[in-house]
């Protein structure tokens, strides 16, 4: 084993990284510290150095998966501030992009038993995401841009996020099969459907 590959604190990745590859394949019942640092080529030791047990490590993957998907949201968000309906349209493909370079976030995130819910009470969103609370506020700016009626925001916003979920899913599971730009693709449907 080359332990010098993994000086510079690159072991903490490959666990995170590894990890999240055994999670999405066996499941919480099916993961250990054990098993990642064998995916990794390190001594069951190893893992202990930079997390306390399994439940640390998984913890920091969840951490990991949704803050890199908040900043990728985040980002579209501060670039396309001034235009609300640009910024959805940008905001859905960005979702769309992130999870097709990402397939495996998308299962842990999504398809997997740490899935997220979007708690709905009394007509209002309860969430611990981020990443969902900046969709729903450019949803609400771009739907107070064309006075839609308050009434509709809820269903409006869980149509809106649908589509690009079920357009993700539909193309990481090649259900469909598309020779040109699939982002320009993305972009036509969110367009005519907003």
């Amino acid at each position: 084993m080359d332990t010098n590959k993994y000086h510079h604190g690159d072991l903490k990745q490959q666990l995170i990284d590894n990890g999240l590859l055994l999670l999405n394949q066996a499941g919480v019942e099916g993961f250990s510290l054990r098993k990642v640092a064998s995916m990794c080529g390190v001594s069951h030791s190893a893992p202990y150095k930079h997390f306390k047990d399994k439940e640390s490590l998984i913890n920091e993957i969840a951490k990991e998966v949704w803050k890199r998907f908040y900043l990728a949201i985040q980002e579209i968000a501060t670039t396309y501030a001034e235009n609300p309906k640009v910024q959805l349209v940008e905001m859905g493909k960005a979702y769309v992009k992130f999870m097709v370079e990402n397939p495996d976030y998308l299962k842990f995130m999504f398809l997997s038993e740490n899935v997220f819910s979007i708690n709905i009470k009394e007509k209002e969103f309860f969430v611990d995401d981020n990443a969902f609370d900046i969709f729903k506020s450019s949803a609400e700016n771009y739907f107070k841009s064309i006075n839609l009626d308050k009434e509709q925001y809820l269903e409006k916003t869980l149509a809106m996020w649908s589509l690009v979920h079920g357009i993700t899913i539909l193309i990481i599971q090649k259900s469909i099969l598309y020779d040109g730009d699939y982002l320009q693709l993305v972009e036509n449907i969110i367009k005519n459907n907003i």
